[in-house]
């Protein structure tokens, strides 16, 4: 084994501990032991554990108790089961954990070393992906502070996309990407002028179709990053299309603009409405939200609207929130119980007084750029 690492083996047979312990300390390992489930949690919380080994069948807290409760606190830790019980059933129920390795203590002790290597490997890739992820937020965030926008707008869209992606059910591949794409979105806006990116007043003709290549400049930089995913350069180059064709760079039309730039288009919409803006004041969350619900199949994908809608409905980006001007009523209030949308329960609500802008107008560029 080239790599070394933390790896914690859980076992009630002091025998197969200390057979085991030397083992991974000869390759370099650091070993952590524990003799109980009990024990096993409490290492997990106090010490960096990246691969645990852990038997199935112990007293008291059984493996599966120890899997779903390290689980809640540290959910990249790799973990191996071994068992006597080399069943099929036990190896599905075991399969429902989401473990990394499955031993049999009655095979060869190579196999057990097999899984650890595939696991520690395993683990690098993750930190792998989430040094690559702060490094993402990093020139974010280096674009947020030169495009003057509301602090934090960057990891706001970033986590309700998430939220939204797990909503729509993607996979882990998928919803990394969308994080992604999610991060570098704006990227091409290092290549507009100052005098047009961070102008206080509407852009002229001629600035607008400059400001307009940021999405496909984006795309072209990001393309260069050797890690990106494919589907993060769409969620770059695509999320300001719109579902009735009238976006840009390609003009695509409604299930031609790749999903997951759909997903985030509605997010980066929605925060942007509702922060402060160099060129613009902050929008309130009802007038964001009615905003959206209006361009349901015109800017925006009917059913991702919906849903956007729905969850904003139940709360799910309550903590995300950009700026304190808040509705007076709880958002949940303002929908039906069977969870459809329908926008009448917003405009009669009598915090509709509180509109900011009161004239009701497509999406413009002071709001959404």
């Amino acid at each position: 084994m080239e790599s070394t690492c933390i790896i914690l083996v859980v076992d009630d047979d002091p025998v197969m501990l200390e057979l085991l312990s030397d083992v991974l300390h000869r390759d370099g390992h650091t070993v952590l032991t524990a003799q109980n489930g009990q024990e096993a949690i409490r290492i997990c919380r106090d010490q960096q554990v990246e691969v645990m080994v852990l038997d199935y069948m112990m007293p008291n807290l059984s493996g599966e108790d120890v899997v779903r409760a390290v689980r809640q606190f540290e959910p990249d830790i790799q973990i191996i089961i071994q068992t006597a019980v080399d069943t099929l059933p036990a190896r599905r129920m075991l399969q429902q954990l989401e473990i990394q390795g499955f031993h049999h203590k009655g095979g060869n002790l190579s196999g057990l070393l097999m899984w650890i290597d595939v696991a520690i490997k395993n683990y690098e890739q993750i930190r792998n992906r989430r040094d690559l992820e702060q490094s993402l937020l990093v020139l974010g965030l280096a674009m947020e502070a030169r495009d003057l926008e509301t602090a934090g707008h960057t990891q706001r869209v970033v986590e309700m996309a998430e939220r939204m992606g797990r909503h729509f059910g993607l996979n882990r591949r998928r919803l990394s990407a969308l994080r992604q794409g999610a991060y570098l979105h704006d990227l091409g806006k290092l290549c507009i002028p100052d005098e047009i990116l961070l102008k206080p007043g509407k852009l002229d003709a001629s600035q607008w179709q400059i400001m307009k290549t940021h999405a496909a400049l984006g795309h072209e930089l990001a393309s260069s990053i050797p890690t990106i995913k494919p589907e993060a350069l769409d969620v770059i180059r695509f999320h300001h299309e719109r579902w009735d064709g009238s976006g840009y760079p390609d003009q695509l039309r409604a299930e031609a603009i790749p999903q997951l730039a759909r997903i985030f288009a509605i997010c980066d919409v929605f925060d942007a409405l509702i922060s402060p803006r160099i060129y613009k004041p902050a929008w309130i969350e009802y007038d964001a939200i009615q905003e959206i619900y209006d361009q349901r199949g015109r800017q925006f994908d009917p059913e991702v609207t919906s849903a956007f809608v729905s969850l904003w409905s139940k709360g799910a980006f309550a903590e995300l929130r950009a700026t304190s001007a808040q509705p007076p009523a709880t958002a949940s209030s303002l929908f039906p119980p069977t969870g459809t949308v329908d926008a009448s329960w917003l405009l009669g609500d009598t915090a509709r007084h509180c509109v900011v802008n009161a004239a009701r107008k497509p999406l413009q560029r002071e709001e959404t750029i």
